[in-house]
């Protein structure tokens, strides 16, 4: 393995707010859009020199919003230097724990930034528009509380195990940190059954979710909108009827390219943690994605991909899409034994092609999908098993792959003489919105935007719909210019 030149920037900031500049033509359609953000905080040198295990608590802390998934990469980067498998209990708890995490970031999303835009006076005057004010408008709709109240219920499973999140000292290298007894485990399963018949089944589906799960293709998802009418006015009914009144299966387009590390690691899986491992074990696949085709991704690749400019960053030449719709698109093609694959958005994205409708659901569909998986892991916990395992510290290279809510998220570190030689990370943020621009690529979201219509540039909705599509970590301020010239039109937060 080939260690990474240091490439850092001088701005030194841990967040930034991510920026826009978005050019209209004179057709009032978008013609280009370039963003720019320094949430590449893994190589600004923050914890060169300090212990091994410092990023354990460091990143936690940094990256709150998704906290869990930054320490469990950072644990399995030094699992992959110190040579050494998690036993099964810790497997699964890490898969429960990582699960939860995903639950409680979609329904808030949704419920937070998503819906609510759906309630915007701009879709005034559609057949649905009403019942989406009714039902979705931030703090005063009807589902508002429940639904962003769901979310509490994942995050008091994860706290269950870790004692709190997104701060938990949880995730070690060599298992977790956590001994589960009789009467902590029925109360976990006593979580996922409330949150199962407080919202998931009674008012985001309208059935059970065994029910949902079967639905495996685009007119079967249509045929169960109009079985029942439970179904069509569930959140989810008035969601899929509101984004095809609204024309969201034909905003906000993709690349056709898609990353994901894969997740879930089988309880039995033989060897240490590196991403070769984790890609070949994992439940929930991995890979990249491109033109219909999946294949393994080489930890050469990995390297390349973190050594290219952190804030331009490609994988061999492409600007691929993470997140839930690249997570739900390899689930697609996924072998038919994995207990995580799937085929329904894979058979939208084939048919309908990649759009808002299919970006936002395929984050709400790992919603139920997870949620099966975790009351399975739950039950496969042996609590007589050890939880963890020796660790044997040593110098090296070390990569970590997790699966944050938001996306592929990647961890690489160098320990020397026992401390912190080099620390970086790539968000799934960053390649979202710069991946590709150093190979002459259009950003996944910049490749959404583009063609698309600004009814009113002093008020460009339709960027922060698409912006919000992608559940982007930062908020955004954006600047509207009037191509050929670059004349500035307006400036706006969205």
């Amino acid at each position: 393995m080939i260690a990474l030149e240091p490439n850092r920037t001088a701005n030194g900031k841990i967040e930034k707010e991510l920026g826009a500049d978005i050019y209209i033509g004179r057709n009032g359609r978008i013609s280009r859009a370039v963003f720019q953000s320094y949430l590449h905080q893994g190589d600004k040198g923050l914890l060169d020199g300090q212990p091994a295990r410092s990023g354990l608590a460091a990143w936690p802390r940094i990256f709150s919003f998704c906290g869990g998934s930054h320490q469990l990469a950072a644990a399995q980067a030094l699992e992959h230097i110190w040579e050494v498998s998690p036993p099964p209990n810790a497997h699964l708890l890490r898969s429960i724990a990582q699960a939860s995490e995903i639950l409680q970031n979609a329904s808030r999303w949704f419920y937070t930034a998503f819906g609510p835009s759906l309630a915007n006076s701009y879709f005034e005057g559609k057949q649905t528009f009403a019942p989406c004010r009714e039902r979705f408008t931030a703090f005063r709709g009807a589902s508002f509380q429940r639904g962003v109240m769901a979310g509490a219920l994942p995050t008091a499973l994860y706290a269950l195990f870790a004692g709190q999140w997104p701060y938990a000292d949880f995730l070690i290298p060599g298992g977790v940190n956590a001994e589960v007894q009789a009467s902590g485990l029925a109360r976990a399963f006593a979580i996922a059954d409330r949150y199962r018949s407080e919202w998931l089944e009674p008012l985001w589906l309208g059935c059970s979710v065994e029910r949902y799960l079967d639905i495996r293709t685009w007119e079967e998802l249509l045929a169960w909108l109009d079985e029942k009418a439970a179904h069509r006015n569930s959140d989810l009914g008035l969601f899929l009827r509101a984004a095809l009144d609204y024309g969201l299966d034909e905003w906000g387009a993709g690349p056709a390219s898609y990353l994901s590390y894969g997740a879930f690691r089988s309880p039995d899986a033989p060897g240490p943690t590196g991403p070769q491992q984790q890609q070949a074990s994992a439940q929930l696949p991995g890979g990249f994605f491109h033109e219909g085709r999946l294949q393994n991704i080489r930890e050469e690749a990995f390297l390349m991909l973190l050594e290219t400019q952190p804030e331009a960053p490609h994988f061999l030449g492409h600007a691929p899409e993470a997140g839930p719709l690249a997570r739900m698109a390899i689930a697609a093609v996924a072998p038919a034994q994995s207990p995580a694959g799937h085929p329904l958005i894979g058979d939208i994205l084939r048919k309908k092609g990649a759009s808002l409708l299919t970006r936002a659901l395929a984050r709400m569909h790992e919603i139920p999908l997870f949620f099966h998986l975790i009351r399975y892991w739950l039950s496969e916990l042996e609590l007589r098993e050890p939880f963890a395992l020796p660790v044997k510290e040593q110098d090296g290279i070390g990569i970590g792959l997790a699966e944050a809510p938001r996306g592929a998220l990647a961890h690489y570190v160098e320990i020397k003489n026992g401390l912190i030689n080099e620390y970086r990370i790539l968000s799934p943020t960053i390649l979202n919105i710069q991946a590709g621009i150093s190979v002459g690529k259009e950003p996944p979201m910049a490749y959404a935007l583009k063609g698309q219509l600004i009814r009113d540039p002093k008020n460009p909705f339709e960027a922060g719909l698409a912006a919000r599509s992608f559940d982007a970590c930062l908020s955004c301020r954006t600047r509207l210019f009037r191509n050929p010239k670059g004349l500035p039109i307006a400036e706006a937060q969205v």
